[in-house]
């Protein structure tokens, strides 16, 4: 019998994650194992997310991150679940949920110190500055309940020559060489082209996360961006997959449903 073929078609992506509003964010995690695991002889029991390269890092992440944006103190069976399907990039930043998002995380990694180890764990600070990089670093640092990070990122890049210095690569060397981060690179929400261009001459960025969705991914520019940093040994992870037709949607049902 003929494997099937385990690629993922954008139609394929949407099936199974549309019904992430309408159930539970767990139910749809599940959801995108079995399905990435579907040659297996029992698909009913739940699989774990596949991995891959994350750069030239020679680490290998799970293909979904946990995006930590909101207040996750009290969701830590999600967090829980999460983790048990395979789902073991989790991003979060010093800002999101004014700081809840980070607390919530460290609070499950004291409740399950071994899972901690298995977690590529991202966060961010919303400066490049070399003094305000290190308070934020440590301030995460205790929210987190980690002495170190796996990937931090400058976050909302807009231009790599103006914003990342020669002052940040020197930061990130010293901040490498105390084992407070092990990878270090930028989220880009806007003027992703040029920032990724710019991201892969550096020769310094291990990671750069970047706004990328099925309105962007056909782009020659996209295109040629994206293979710059392919080149470059950086490791890409996409957001904003759904561009904004889920927004849309969601706004619809909620004036239907006033």
């Amino acid at each position: 019998m003929k494997k099937k073929d385990s690629r993922w078609s954008r139609r394929d992506f949407f099936k199974i994650t549309g019904a992430a509003g309408i159930g539970s964010i767990a139910g749809s995690m599940e959801n995108i194992a079995r399905a990435a695991n579907s040659s297996d002889s029992n698909p009913s029991e739940p699989k774990q997310v596949p991995t891959r390269p994350f750069g030239k890092t020679g680490e290998h992440v799970s293909k979904l991150s946990f995006g930590g944006a909101h207040n996750l103190k009290s969701k830590q069976l999600l967090l829980r679940q999460a983790f048990k399907l395979g789902v073991t990039y989790w991003d979060t930043a010093e800002m999101y949920a004014g700081g809840k998002s980070e607390q919530a995380m460290g609070k499950y990694f004291v409740k399950y110190p071994d899972d901690r180890r298995k977690i590529f764990l991202v966060t961010k600070a919303r400066t490049s500055d070399p003094e305000e990089l290190s308070k934020n670093l440590n301030q995460s640092l205790a929210r987190l309940k980690t002495d170190y990070v796996d990937l931090y990122f400058v976050h909302m890049v807009t231009d790599v020559k103006e914003q990342l210095t020669k002052a940040t690569k020197a930061w990130a060397a010293r901040a490498k060489a105390e084992n407070k981060i092990r990878f270090f690179g930028f989220s880009t929400h806007k003027n992703m082209q040029h920032c990724l261009m710019e991201g892969a001459k550096l020769g310094w960025i291990d990671g750069i996360m970047t706004t990328f969705n099925y309105r962007l991914m056909h782009t020659d520019g996209m295109q040629r961006a994206v293979e710059s940093c392919a080149k470059a040994g950086i490791g890409l992870t996409a957001m904003k997959t759904q561009a904004k037709f889920f927004s849309r949607f969601y706004a619809d049902i909620g004036r239907h449903q006033g």
